[in-house]
């Protein structure tokens, strides 16, 4: 297992799979459709894997503004 902290965004690399965090308010409309094998909580944030964003589909580059992270597709 390995475990990579981006110290400027919180972004987290487990396992060579992305971890975007969100602040509650923050979380995507469709987050009741992911599963929760792709998220998990840790230090007041939600972590959802990037994967499971990008196959909804959404225009993603505002999911996390503090964070100005766009996912690739």
């Amino acid at each position: 297992m390995s475990l990579k902290i981006s110290k400027s965004t919180n972004i987290i690399k487990l396992n060579n799979n992305t971890y975007i965090p969100f602040q509650l308010h923050q979380l995507p409309d469709y987050y009741q459709e992911i599963s929760l094998s792709d998220q998990f909580k840790a230090k007041g944030y939600v972590y959802i894997n990037e994967l499971a964003l990008k196959s909804y589909n959404k225009d993603t580059h505002t999911l996390n503004k503090d964070l100005n992270y766009k996912l690739s597709r």
